[in-house]
């Protein structure tokens, strides 16, 4: 079997430094384990923020792949199977199957299963329906609204009778949030939006969605733009500062949203959520670029929020992957 290709962290004294293509040994198949070959990938700042800043050895970089299993020798994952798992940016990935599922058949097409239909969707549907307890009526903000979570959250915010404000990096982003989002109104992302939101929402914002973090929530409170009673749900890994938040808006209730938390949930997820996508009533566009070799000008982009939708790697089948 030629060598495995993976994308690597590499560490600075500062933490993450960067990435790089390392071509690695191919991985090795024992008893309870299966080998799968890597066809969609999903870049997440999310993965690369909580990944293991400041160690002194490289790692490859944390991502969840949709792939096919090419040799098995697990008694669940059978050799054409095709898994969704936690495998990392690389071709190849062997796994004793703990942090994977099968495809679900309605997962389609099969890169849906790492947007819209997978873990940036159910942190949108529980975040927002469960720990924000969501209400018919009520003005939900999204802040990096161009991406998988936050394009997902406004337009399940419209389908539950809530109405979508979108916060989003560049003008494109914001075009393509209110034109194929349908939220009601998409600003550019700074602090100094908040004039333009308390126009938009003169009684306050009630739910705030938030995936960006790196002080804006703090500073939209101290700027007034939240109702007595909101709610803000946060996706991603570094927490606000809740005493800030609590200086402006002492009623404000903060909740983090960890999508793996929920996996044993996610039947119910996709019950009410396929025929939605199916039926185009929740839009999400995929930013894809094309191998492995392109995945970290691709991380790049997406740790500073330029991509537009869900950020994939689409990974070329291997013509021979295994008995060379």
């Amino acid at each position: 079997m030629s060598a495995n290709r993976q994308v690597r962290l590499r560490h600075g004294t500062a933490g993450v430094a960067g990435f790089a293509l390392h071509a690695a040994a191919p991985p090795v198949l024992v008893h309870g384990t299966f080998l799968a070959q890597v066809l969609w990938l999903g870049l997440d700042a999310f993965s690369v923020e909580s990944a293991g800043a400041g160690s002194a050895v490289d790692e490859v970089v944390p991502a969840q792949g949709v792939a096919r299993v090419i040799d098995s020798r697990h008694e669940v994952f059978g050799v054409g199977s095709y898994v969704v798992l936690d495998c990392g940016l690389q071709e190849l990935c062997v796994s004793d199957g703990a942090h994977a599922r099968l495809l679900h058949p309605g997962q389609t097409p099969h890169s849906s299963a790492l947007g819209v239909l997978g873990r940036p969707g159910m942190a949108a549907y529980f975040g927002l329906l469960e720990l924000a307890a969501l209400q018919p009526g009520e003005t939900v903000l999204v802040s990096d609204a161009a991406d998988a979570a936050g394009a997902t959250a406004g337009q399940l915010a419209q389908l539950k009778g809530a109405r979508a404000l979108g916060l989003a990096a560049t003008r494109e982003q914001c075009e393509w949030v209110r034109r194929h989002g349908r939220f009601t109104a998409c600003l550019q992302q700074t602090p100094e939006c908040a004039p333009r939101l308390r126009a938009l929402a003169p009684r306050g914002i009630d739910v705030f969605f938030d995936s960006h973090g790196a002080g804006l929530p703090e500073a939209l409170a101290a700027a007034g733009v939240f109702a007595p009673r909101a709610r803000i749900v946060q996706n991603r890994v570094r927490p606000a500062d809740t005493a800030a938040l609590h200086a402006h808006a002492p009623q404000l209730s903060v909740r983090r949203i960890d999508a793996r938390s929920y996996e044993a949930r996610r039947g119910e997820f996709l019950r009410e959520v396929i025929p939605w996508h199916g039926a185009g009533r929740i839009a999400l566009r995929e930013d894809v670029v094309e191998g492995l070799e392109a995945a970290p000008s691709h991380l790049e982009r997406t740790l500073k929020r330029l991509t537009l939708g869900r950020a994939l790697v689409r990974v070329p089948p291997r013509e021979r992957v295994s008995g060379d």
